[in-house]
């Protein structure tokens, strides 16, 4: 026990000083410099502590406690399974789930291979992506799964990611923006991707960035530079590689811009030897010496040339700071309260503190605007939602203009029967879905109209029924809820109950 452990440290002090006090006084200031000395040197040294063994047995007794502690809508924790593959990829999916999960629940990153990887590249991968977490202040695991489709990998994550009670309850994905061009075998996985995730009782939300989420044709390193040095220097600097790309030679060597674990974009300032400077904001560790190591991200471009800081910014969307905005919500099923939680977390984080939520609800009944709009602040205040303004919307079932249906049929040309496309939308499809059509044609319009000029959106994602509506229709539906937007957070609950006054 640490305290009888204390109290008998504290007693062996006393004799030793009436035994003898000199030599007690000699002793106790030797293990005290020697004490200093290993903690300012910090020595990446792994001592085998037995605290070490104390936080492993906590951490098993705590999850093998939580087996027997039913679960209830006041103890939800929204913990995230994130569909990032190589994390340093897509930065800003893996910044958004840390920003819902940051310090109160789970996250992991899948990652899955196609290719068999032996054990060393596997150990090496999990390494360098770790650390990549690690440095950019993610509070996650990483996750990967090799030998399989990307359709069956995502089942398997599904089903075996966490322990216990400890797993993920949300999959989190990015948007297939290519899925008009794409392999109709590409689009078919991804839209069995969102099916798998519903069949296994997930929550789901869908991602979309303006300018994209893939950043594979950059080359990212992790280094590792002396402390008292500045961010980033020459490209001819000798940096000691902590970790370093696979070595099946998938990424070529390149001239290095310097990007610090902040990400930290307003003071950036540019070196005069192709390199982009990025003062590190982090505060140093405690007790580091001039010639400790620090970690940084290096970015460049596939031919070696600095990044613009454009791309910068979009690496870093979910972690810099965000001016006065709004969140939008459309709130238009009942999910369990999903769609407003995710936004509520994301507004309580310091970044986005300036961010006032406001939230958007359908009404058709005129007559009832009035009750209906009190009706809904009325919930809101119990669900202890802070909102800045509520707006109840009319005219959703009323026609598209004509320039949005042309435009959602052009997403479709080359999906028609005609065409000879492996998967054509039929014409009886398309009749029997022409309601539900018109209807994100129109909240598409009302978006534009309303939420244009918005730091985030949050929507409720339609339902893709399985049978009923095809990839190709349901991705224009998609399409065209999000083009042009603003950073677009699609969401789905699984029917649990998420906030306190469902239950």
């Amino acid at each position: 026990h640490p305290w009888i452990s204390l109290l008998g440290s504290i007693m062996c002090i006393v004799i030793m000083f009436q035994l003898n006090y000199m030599f007690t006084i000699v002793t106790v200031t030797i293990i005290f410099v020697l004490y200093l000395v290993v903690v300012y040197r910090n020595p990446d040294v792994n001592w085998g502590s037995s605290t070490q063994e104390q936080i492993y047995k906590s951490a098993l007794s705590s999850t093998l406690k939580l087996q027997n502690i039913g679960d209830h809508v006041k103890n939800y924790h929204p913990s995230i399974l994130v569909l990032a593959g190589n994390p340093m990829n897509r930065p800003p999916l893996i910044d958004l789930a840390n920003l819902i999960t940051k310090n109160h629940s789970l996250m992991i990153v899948g990652d899955i291979i196609k290719e068999r990887l032996s054990h060393r590249k596997r150990k090496q991968l999990n390494s360098e992506c770790t650390k990549f977490l690690e440095i950019r202040k993610i509070r996650g695991f990483y996750q990967p799964i090799d030998g399989m489709s990307i359709e069956e990998g995502v089942h398997a994550l599904i089903q075996t990611s966490g322990v216990g009670k400890l797993s993920p309850n949300i999959v989190l994905m990015g948007y297939k923006a290519d899925w008009m061009t794409c392999p109709v075998k590409d689009l078919l996985t991804y839209y069995n991707v969102l099916h798998d995730s519903f069949d296994c009782r997930m929550s789901l939300a869908i991602l979309r960035l303006p300018n994209g989420l893939d950043f594979s044709h950059l080359t990212t390193e992790i280094v590792a530079e002396p402390a008292g040095m500045p961010a980033a220097v020459g490209s001819n600097s000798n940096f000691q590689t902590i970790s370093t790309v696979l070595t099946d030679g998938l990424r070529p060597p390149r001239k290095l811009m310097h990007v610090d674990s902040n990400l930290n974009l307003d003071s950036a300032n540019g070196s005069n030897d192709n390199t982009l400077t990025i003062p590190q904001q982090a505060p140093m560790p405690n007790r580091r010496t001039l010639e400790a190591q620090r970690n940084s991200i290096v970015y460049s471009t596939r031919g070696g040339s600095c990044v613009p800081k454009e791309i910068l910014d979009r690496l870093s969307v979910f972690q810099k700071k965000q001016s006065k905005g709004f969140i939008d919500v459309w709130w238009l099923y009942d999910d369990g309260g999903l769609t407003m939680l995710v936004p509520h977390i994301i507004s309580l984080r310091s970044k986005w503190s300036q961010c006032k939520i406001r939230v958007f609800a359908l009404t058709n009944r005129q007559m009832e605007l009035e009750v209906e709009e009190r009706n809904m602040a009325n919930l809101l205040t119990k669900l202890r939602i802070d909102y800045s303004s509520l707006t109840m919307l009319q005219g959703v079932t009323n026609a598209p203009r004509q320039e949005t249906v042309e435009m959602h049929q052009r997403l479709l040309q080359h999906f028609t029967e005609s065409d000879g496309t492996q998967i054509p939308i039929g014409e009886h499809e398309r009749v029997a879905l022409q309601e539900k059509t018109s209807r994100q044609l129109r909240l598409r319009e009302m978006l534009l109209e309303h939420s244009n000029g918005a730091n985030l959106i949050v929507m409720s994602m339609p339902m893709p029924r399985l049978g009923t509506v095809s990839a190709p229709l349901y991705m224009s539906w998609l399409e065209m809820l999000t083009k042009d937007m603003p950073p677009f957070l699609l969401v789905r609950g699984n029917q649990t109950s998420v906030l306190t006054f469902y239950s």
